[in-house]
């Protein structure tokens, strides 16, 4: 309402796309990787370290649950967006739905390897959430475009918001959905490379770590970096 407020009616996809991947950033956050240190406060963790499954295989499943559970509400918010404000799209869609999951792809891949250090360090995960939900979504560009000619940010908040996989996969959405880009284009290709390379580097990442994790517990009993 504010950007048709203001006559910027083709930002107003731009809201209704952030709406859509705010639900997803704070499913990674609350769910995917607060769940493991919540199922350790239960005593629900010990049954995944005696399970025969890798640990890195019972999070791809929450991924993929996470996703699935939050997809009916983040259809909604489009859908509701599309019918009440009918913004302009001009889309280009086997590079939208490229884009789209390779952004949740890579971003659950955080949720993976932001699940291990909140196993290990416990009670400050929640506070870790608070502090990370509200400036990532910020600077991630779910409000307002973070990145690029329309960002209000110097360069170098915008370099460092870029290594946030959400800061990119928001950017080359809007590309795909409203400006009408597609494979070929020099800086969407770029922006595809990179959510590849951060998806794949942070499942490697939060796969070692878990293991590293897992056979720690095996070997003292407890999995937490320091005793309370």
């Amino acid at each position: 309402m504010v950007y048709r407020a203001y006559g910027l009616n083709s930002f107003t996809g731009f809201a209704i796309l952030g709406g859509v991947m705010i639900s997803f950033w704070g499913n990674v956050l609350w769910s995917m990787a607060s769940q493991f240190n919540w199922d350790k406060q239960v005593g629900l963790f010990e049954i995944y370290i005696t399970s025969p499954a890798p640990i890195s295989a019972i999070l791809v499943g929450m991924s993929l649950g996470g996703i699935l559970g939050t997809a009916p509400s983040a259809a909604m918010v489009a859908l509701l967006g599309w019918a009440i404000f009918h913004p302009p799209i001009n889309a280009v869609w086997p590079a939208v739905v490229s884009v789209f999951a390779l952004t949740l792809a890579s971003l659950y891949a955080m949720g993976m390897a932001l699940s291990s250090l909140y196993l290990a360090y416990g009670r400050e995960a929640d506070s870790v959430n608070e502090a990370l939900h509200e400036p990532v979504s910020l600077i991630s560009g779910v409000y307002f475009p973070s990145t690029g000619g329309f960002s209000p940010f110097p360069l170098a908040v915008q370099a460092g918001a870029s290594l946030i996989p959400l800061t990119l996969g928001m950017d080359a959405l809007r590309k795909t959905l409203f400006f009408g880009q597609g494979f070929g284009e020099f800086y969407l290709d770029l922006e595809l490379l990179a959510l590849a390379v951060m998806g794949v580097a942070l499942l490697l990442a939060s796969s070692k770590a878990l293991k590293f994790l897992e056979n720690k517990g095996r070997r003292t009993g407890t999995i937490a970096v320091r005793q309370r």
